[in-house]
């Protein structure tokens, strides 16, 4: 064999190893040996979960055209031990007709015209030992991994990692939590005018609004508590400078006011106080949810609203809370939709989602 002959050997050889050798990609990358700084849970590791990721084509350019054989979730880091178990999954890929930013709550209108199951069965959920971190190794101990039973081809887009689990009897990890991003922007609020009614206390606090939600792109949450069954409607606009008396509006509610001009309110959505579904808790308020999806634009920067829910049971009127959406656009590329496998639609999240490792070929 000449020199010349016995390069082209080598050359051919080696191409032929890295060919095979596992060659890996991790989303977001920052984060392919380091921590990062939250955690989520693995789906039925201990109850039925359904999480939906989203990943934007920036985090995957190194991706075009290849086959994904694997999917890892390592452990986030923790002075715990977690306890190992086994966990049941369908996982589903797909190129997402949403981006991160504009991903919808209903699991149906995220999932790609490509989409293809890739794995369906039990994955063992390793014990893994305490470690504090920053860097956490991808090891079989620290990693939940998921290997194909048929490859996905990415061509670009925004790749959706659909994973239904559920529990396996009597093998259930507990509390092993895999490690995720999240982006620490939110929103504020401040308290404008007082409620009334049953609920809430003596301060007749029962609105809410979620400040981690009132992002541009995000799905801001709005929810209040009463009688279960109950009909609510919450309106939102501008602040009144003065409470107005209900019985000015026609509605006789001694000592209770809307913290709203009438003339200014933008819109309002009917809901019912769904009761709670336990039999220990039967007899507690319901609970009325909203979402409204915030357009991912720099116009939503400082954008100011106030919302307040009437009650049209007792009649009452809730605390009003005047709330800002944050100066800053979520940049983290990825989201999450989350819940029940049993519903169309979870809870989405543009500024928290788990960190992925893929095994590509």
């Amino acid at each position: 064999m000449t020199m010349q002959q016995s390069g082209k050997t080598i050359v051919l050889l080696s191409a032929a190893i890295c060919a095979q050798s596992p060659q890996f990609l991790v989303a977001p990358a920052a984060y392919t040996t380091t921590d990062a700084i939250a955690y989520e849970w693995i789906a039925g590791a201990s109850r039925n979960l359904r999480q939906q990721v989203l990943v934007g084509s920036n985090h995957l350019t190194g991706m075009l055209g290849r086959d994904i054989l694997a999917i890892e979730l390592r452990r986030n880091a923790a002075n715990e031990i977690y306890q190992g178990g086994t966990t049941n999954l369908s996982v589903t890929l797909s190129t997402s007709p949403n981006q991160p930013l504009t991903c919808s709550p209903t699991y149906q209108d995220n999932v790609g015209l490509d989409a293809v199951q890739v794995f369906v069965g039990d994955v063992t959920i390793p014990t893994s030992p305490a470690t504090t971190g920053p860097v956490v190794p991808w090891t079989s101990q620290n990693v939940v991994r998921i290997d194909f039973t048929a490859p996905f081809t990415y061509f670009g887009g925004t790749l959706l990692v659909d994973i239904v689990g559920q529990p396996v009897p009597g093998q259930n990890a507990n509390w092993w939590m895999a490690d995720a991003m999240f982006e620490d922007i939110e929103g504020t609020e401040l308290q404008v005018g007082p409620g009334c009614g049953a609920y809430g206390g003596p301060t007749h606090e029962w609105a809410f609004t979620s400040t981690r939600t009132l992002l541009p792109g995000a799905h801001a949450r709005f929810w209040a508590y009463g009688p279960p069954n109950g009909f609510a409607i919450a309106a939102f606009g501008a602040a009144s400078p003065v409470p107005i008396p209900l019985a000015n509006l026609g509605l006789q509610a001694p000592g209770c006011s809307m913290h709203l001009l009438p003339n200014l309110v933008l819109a309002t959505l009917v809901r019912v106080f769904v009761p709670e579904t336990h039999p220990l808790l039967a007899t507690h308020a319901g609970l009325a949810d909203v979402r409204v999806r915030l357009p991912n634009n720099a116009s939503m920067f400082g954008l100011t609203l106030t919302t307040q829910w009437l009650d049209l049971t007792q009649p009452a009127t809730s605390n009003a809370i005047q709330w800002t959406v944050a100066n800053a656009m979520p940049s983290l590329g990825m989201a999450l939709v989350e819940g029940s496998p049993t519903e169309t639609f979870g809870e989405a999240t543009v500024h928290l989602a788990p960190v992925l490792r893929f095994e590509l070929r």
